[in-house]
């Protein structure tokens, strides 16, 4: 085959779409499977059935209405994983709302910033949040309520969920509760999710109800992610991030059932997976870690486990080999994608020859390759910018904000992903790294994704991640910031010379070696590099 570049697209976009909102849709999945569990506590074993929250949801919805809530008024909910994130959802897409899910853990800072963004009327908080939350909307220049998702409010003048539906005289039989008519589900936003704000502050992506559809309806065909009715899903990726709203959408609408971490530690993880007999496991790259490395795994009995999905990071093959032969499954699904694409766009194929190459594009994605200063399109095994392309998939565009929409999606419709890919000769995608994260040493480009996959295959070290050193001379030179095994007596200089025995001299570790107790990362898992930089330019 030449190497003739060329367009990588997925099977036809289905020509008949769902014109109903997301509100209609899912009410009809909740009453459907509404004698089933919908999630259960992992912690506690308590649950919720789909009827449930089906009641609670509808209910909410109707006092959401009596207090002015209109179609493309926005709610966020700031709170960890809590059995009262699904009703407060639920209830705001059904009147037709914008749901702005907000990172709990925010500094003030971050807060303001992000509220500015979406302007919420209203805000649904934990006793883990109220607090601050109290604290930064009196300084705002709108009003905004808050509303308890705890039974008891730390302050008296906050309403509570619990009190809300116990006392409010409303009655709406949630087998005849007709949503809101949201009109063009093309064109009406259901989501404001943040950007991870890699490049400078998050970013608010707008997603519509179409989006969202066209999603949950393709995304669990076979190829894809397959959950089926009777799944036990395990949750512990937090609420207010696209991947776990995905997963949620999936289980309302094919009846699984979730078990929720609230409260996220490695043995709480593997109790779980064993103790409800887990069949579904949507994980990101630092959990595949310590499934591949942790000494406790063996002990536990993780053979109910069928099926793991996780984000598209490349690892070392004897990594993921571990993972699976510990797991007892034929492969771990790889899935790629971003919230500006609607979630995800494709993931690898279920054969386990290849967890690392995205093999099956979702319907109606279209991707190339350019040369991102040049904007070529580049052929087969040529590295260069991955750009995505799909009526459907494609967001509504940031927040407010025009500017960084166009920088984003081009005039012919290709959004920049900003990640370097290539694909080879039969159309798979590799992911190799982010353009803005390559360490530029002596004018070469260093993905630092590449080190740490050779990092992690060392026996000695538990995590890894590595950043560009400043450096006069050079530009800057690579660094690694390494978590050792327990007990480990690896030094820096062996991880230096590990890395210069397989390595051409651009990538080693001339910046040296940091041992440290955790990689920082956000919370789906990225390494938070820029917190790297800055650590590396003051050694």
């Amino acid at each position: 085959m030449s190497n003739k570049a060329r367009i990588i697209k997925g099977p036809p976009a289905e020509k008949v779409v769902l014109d109903c909102s997301v509100g209609q849709y899912f009410l009809e999945c909740l009453r459907k499977h509404s004698n089933r569990i919908f999630e259960i506590d992992a912690e506690t074993g308590q649950f919720q059935t789909n009827g449930d929250i089906l009641e609670k949801s509808v209910k909410l919805a109707e006092i959401l209405k009596r207090r002015d809530i209109k179609v493309e008024d926005k709610i966020s909910i700031a709170a960890e994983n809590h059995r009262n994130w699904f009703v407060a959802a639920l209830a705001g897409i059904y009147v037709g709302a914008v749901i702005a899910p907000l990172n709990p853990s925010y500094t003030k800072f971050e807060m303001k910033h992000i509220l500015n963004i979406s302007k919420p009327r209203i805000i649904f908080v934990s006793r883990r949040s109220e607090k601050l939350y109290s604290e930064v909307i009196a300084n705002l220049s709108w009003e905004i309520e808050l509303i308890e998702l705890d039974d008891e409010a730390l302050t008296s003048n906050i309403p509570t969920l619990k009190g809300l539906l116990e006392t409010t005289d409303c009655y709406i039989d949630p087998y005849r509760y007709t949503p809101v008519d949201i009109g063009d589900n093309k064109k009406r936003p259901i989501l404001i999710l943040c950007s991870s704000g890699t490049t400078g502050l998050p970013k608010g992506v707008t997603l519509s109800h179409q989006n969202l559809l066209n999603f949950a309806r393709n995304g669990n065909k076979s190829d894809y992610l397959d959950i089926a009715q009777d799944d036990r899903i395990l949750l512990f990726l937090p609420l207010y991030h696209g991947y776990a709203f995905a997963i949620l959408s999936i289980a309302i609408i094919f009846g699984s059932t979730l078990v929720r971490i609230t409260n996220f530690s490695v043995e709480l993880l593997f109790t779980s997976i064993e103790r409800y007999r887990i069949t579904f496991l949507p994980i990101v790259p630092p959990v595949l870690i310590i499934l591949a490395k942790h000494p406790a795994v063996p002990s536990y009995d993780f053979r109910s486990v069928n099926r793991v999905l996780c984000g598209a990071a490349p690892l070392p093959k004897e990594l993921l080999m571990e993972a699976k032969k510990r797991l007892h499954v034929k492969s771990i699904t790889n899935g790629y994608g971003m919230t500006e694409v609607s979630i995800v766009i494709g993931f690898s194929d279920k054969s386990g020859e290849n967890d690392n190459a995205i093999s099956k594009l979702m319907p109606g994605v279209q991707c190339k390759i350019i040369n991102p200063e040049t904007f070529e399109t580049l052929g087969p095994m040529q590295p260069g910018e991955l750009c995505i392309k799909g009526e459907h998939i494609l967001m509504l565009g940031y927040y407010g904000n025009r500017k960084a929409t166009d920088e984003t999606i081009d005039k012919d419709g290709w959004l920049h992903t900003g990640d370097v890919c290539l694909y080879d000769e039969s159309g798979k995608l590799f992911i190799v790294d982010r353009l803005k994260e390559l360490i530029k040493y002596k004018g070469y480009q260093v993905s630092p994704v590449e080190i740490e996959v050779l990092l992690l295959s060392h026996p000695a070290v538990k995590d890894a991640a590595v950043a560009g050193k400043p450096d006069e001379n050079s530009g800057e030179l690579p660094m690694a910031f390494i978590v050792k095994q327990p007990n480990s007596k690896v030094t820096a200089e062996d991880i230096v010379d590990y890395v210069k025995g397989q390595m051409s001299p651009q990538k080693w570790l001339r910046g040296g070696v940091r041992f440290i107790d955790v990689i920082p990362r956000n919370s789906t898992g990225k390494i938070m590099r820029r917190e790297l930089r800055n650590l590396a330019s003051n050694l």
